[in-house]
C-alpha cells in the first residue's frame, strides 16, 4: 500500500527507549514502524528525520481558551490563536473546559463549548466537563452519565473560588465521588483551601502589591487541599486528579497516597517546575500571577522528582493567556489581577529544556508526561499519545541541537508577554503531523486558512 507520509530515519520515542525507525502513515494513521532501511519504499511525502528525534504529537491535558471573565470580556487567545500556538509547540490535542453557569447542564457546557471551537482550531480538541453549583444540578448521576456517554468523561470541581460560585464543598466533592466511581469517570480537583486564601486576600490585598499573592496563597492552601480531596477519594472508593500542583509537600501526598494503593494522579505544569517567586521582584511581576502561586526553588525540585519517579504523572500547561493591558488593570490589587499566563506553544520546550536537557529526566519520562500518560488518564490512548499502528498519526518531530531564543513577538500566542521571555529553550519542534498532515513546520503554520482540528471523543480513563 502506498502511504501517504513517510518519517525516514529519525528516532522515535517508542516503550521509553529510542528507536532508529521508518513511519509509515496512510489517511490520518500509523501504518507500520519499521527498522530504518536504505530502500524504505515510496511515500508521497517523505520528511528525511535524520537525526531528529520523532515524539508522538503531545496531549495539553489542561487548557484554557477563550475563557470567559464576564460579559463581553474572555482571554487573549482564542481557540485559533491558542491552536495555532499549541500547534506550533508540538502539541496535537487539547483539553480545554465547559462553562456553564453553576447547577446548568454540563452536557449542554459541553455542546456549546464543541460549537464554539469547531472549525475553528488547528488541532484537535476535548473538553473536561464543570461541576459547580452541585445542589442546584438536578439528576447528578444522570447528568454526569449523559457526558461520559458523549465522550467527555473528566470532570472539573474547585474546593476554591466561592464567591464566584464554584467551589464545591466535602458533601458536594463526596457525593461525585461516589458517581465517578459508579460511571468509570474522573473527578479532576482544583485543590486550594478557598476561605482561607479569601480571608489571607482581604488581608493583604490593599498593601501587598504582588507579594500579596504568594502571601494569600501559601503553601499549605494547597496541601490542605489535596490531603482533604484525597481522603474523600479514598472512602468513595473514586480516582482522582489533582490538576495544577505547584509544591513539594502536594507532591509528597500524591507519592504517599499511590504508595499505599490508591488510585490518585497529580498533574504540575512548567511554570511551577522552573520558575520560582523570585520573579515577583522585579517590575514586570505582576505579569507571572497565576493560581496557585508560582513557588520556590525547593517547591521546583521537589516536583522534578515526583515525575521522575512517576509519582506526578502529567505534565500540562493551564494555558490562561492575558496581555500586559489586561493584567495592567490590576492596579496593585490583586483582587482585580487576572491570573494566568500563555504555555500552549512552549510546553514541549521548556519540558524538554528544563527536565531533559538539564537531567531532572529522561526522554523516556518526558513523552510518559506530555503523551502517554495524558492518552490513558483522559481517555484518548486507543488513538493517541502513542507511535504504533493504527494510532493517529501525530508527531512533534525535534532537532535535539536547535534552540531558539523565546520572544512573545514571534510566538502565535494573541499577547504581548511570555514568561520564558528571552530564555534559550530547546525542543521546539521541526514538524508537527496531525493525523498525518504536517500543520506547522519551524513555529510557523503550514497552511493558516485550514482549521484541520476535530474533538476527540474519550473513552473511559484508565488507572494506571
Amino acid at each position: 500500500m502506498r502511504s501517504d507520509l513517510l518519517i525516514r530515519g529519525g528516532k522515535a520515542v517508542i516503550g521509553g527507549k529510542t528507536v532508529l525507525c521508518d513511519i509509515f502513515t496512510a489517511a490520518g494513521r500509523i501504518t507500520s514502524v519499521r527498522p530504518h532501511s536504505g530502500n524504505p519504499g515510496h511515500a508521497a511525502r517523505v520528511i528525511d528525520a535524520r537525526g531528529l528525534l520523532v515524539l508522538p504529537g503531545v496531549i495539553d491535558a489542561h487548557a484554557h481558551f477563550r475563557l470567559r471573565l464576564g460579559p463581553g470580556k474572555y482571554t487573549a487567545d482564542d481557540f485559533t490563536s491558542g491552536s495555532a500556538a499549541a500547534a506550533c509547540g508540538g502539541v496535537t490535542a487539547f483539553i480545554d473546559y465547559t462553562g456553564q453557569g453553576p447547577g446548568e447542564s454540563p452536557l449542554q457546557g459541553l455542546k456549546a463549548r464543541i460549537k464554539e471551537a469547531a472549525g475553528k482550531t488547528y488541532t484537535d480538541f476535548s473538553f473536561h466537563c464543570m461541576l459547580t453549583g452541585w445542589e442546584k444540578l438536578k439528576d447528578p448521576t444522570g447528568r454526569m452519565s449523559e457526558c461520559v456517554k458523549a465522550g467527555a468523561p473528566t470532570f472539573k470541581m474547585f474546593t476554591a473560588y466561592g464567591a464566584r460560585g464554584l467551589m464545591a464543598g466535602d458533601a458536594a466533592l463526596f457525593s461525585a465521588l461516589e458517581i465517578s466511581r459508579k460511571l468509570g469517570a474522573l473527578i479532576c480537583i482544583h485543590a486550594e483551601n478557598g476561605p482561607i486564601i479569601d480571608m489571607l486576600t482581604e488581608r493583604y490585598a490593599k498593601k501587598g502589591g504582588i507579594k500579596a499573592l504568594p502571601m494569600s496563597r501559601p503553601p499549605f492552601t494547597e496541601t490542605e487541599a489535596v490531603g482533604r480531596a484525597a481522603v474523600l477519594a479514598a472512602c468513595a472508593g473514586a480516582p482522582v486528579y489533582f490538576v495544577h500542583l505547584s509544591t513539594g509537600g502536594a507532591a509528597a501526598i500524591v507519592t504517599s497516597a499511590r504508595a499505599a494503593g490508591l488510585n490518585v494522579f497529580g498533574e504540575t505544569c512548567p511554570q511551577y517546575l522552573e520558575l520560582d517567586e523570585s520573579r515577583f521582584n522585579g517590575k514586570d511581576g505582576f505579569m507571572y500571577s497565576c493560581c496557585p502561586p508560582i513557588r520556590t526553588k525547593d517547591d521546583n525540585a521537589a516536583l522534578w522528582s515526583a515525575v521522575n519517579k512517576g509519582d506526578l504523572q502529567v505534565i500540562a500547561t493551564d494555558n490562561c493567556t492575558f496581555t500586559r493591558a489586561q493584567k495592567n488593570a490590576w492596579k496593585g490589587d490583586i483582587r482585580k489581577l487576572p491570573m494566568g499566563m500563555p504555555g500552549a506553544q512552549t510546553l514541549l520546550a521548556t519540558a524538554y529544556t528544563y527536565g531533559v536537557k538539564a537531567g531532572n529526566i529522561s526522554l523516556g519520562k518526558l513523552v510518559e508526561a506530555l503523551c502517554e500518560n495524558p492518552a490513558r488518564i483522559m481517555g484518548l490512548s486507543a488513538r493517541k499519545g502513542f507511535i504504533r499502528p493504527g494510532a493517529d498519526a501525530d508527531f512533534a518531530i525535534i532537532d535535539p541541537s536547535a534552540s531558539v531564543k523565546v520572544d512573545a513577538r514571534k510566538l502565535q500566542h494573541n499577547t504581548d508577554f511570555s514568561p520564558w521571555q528571552g530564555q534559550k529553550l530547546y525542543g521546539f519542534p521541526k514538524y508537527t503531523v496531525l493525523r498525518g498532515h504536517i500543520i506547522a513546520e519551524s513555529g510557523e503554520l503550514t497552511t493558516p486558512k485550514t482549521f484541520t482540528g476535530q474533538f476527540q471523543r474519550r473513552t473511559k480513563p484508565q488507572i494506571i
